[in-house]
């Protein structure tokens, strides 16, 4: 039971992590978007007299932004599922704090193998919760983004317990 709780410690310390760097992520995406159209919207770039010798360039430039746009939930998260991804960020720390408190009763003898066992799997029942959220909002993990949660994770288990 020791090994499936600090299994499941590392898997929800990388999930957190996960979900807070693709939040950022994501967040920097949303940002740049919000400041593309926003430039090439009619109060910008689009705005400026200069246009008015070029109308057909003008056009397909207003409607490239307009088809992007459109786009927007195909390419980049919005603020809903951004918020989202915090609370899938917020449960998975709550969640690893929980498997801690009960892998350190496990280890220091605080509670027998039987009772760990049971409060694993209640704990581990309410992942149950948030699965729904993160099948619907997570539906790609970028590796580069993977790689970097688990060295993360990895780099905080060597600093708290010197693994």
């Amino acid at each position: 039971m020791r090994d499936r709780i600090w299994n499941e410690l590392t898997q929800a310390k990388f999930n957190s992590e996960f979900a807070t760097l693709y939040a950022e992520k994501q967040r920097v995406y949303l940002r740049r978007f919000n400041v593309f159209i926003l430039v090439f919207s009619g109060g910008g770039v689009m705005g400026w007299t200069l246009w008015k010798d070029f109308p057909l360039a003008s056009c397909i430039i207003i409607a490239s932004v307009s088809l992007i746009r459109l786009l927007q939930p195909h390419l980049i998260m919005n603020d809903k599922q951004i918020s989202n991804l915090d609370s899938i960020s917020r449960f998975y720390f709550n969640y690893y704090n929980k498997l801690e408190r009960l892998w350190y009763d496990l280890e220091h003898s605080t509670i027998d193998n039987e009772l760990a066992k049971e409060s694993f799997f209640e704990i581990k029942h309410s992942e149950d919760e948030i699965n729904q959220t993160i099948n619907e909002t997570i539906k790609s993990k970028p590796q580069k983004l993977v790689k970097e949660s688990k060295e993360n994770s990895d780099n905080y288990f060597k600093l708290i317990f010197n693994t």
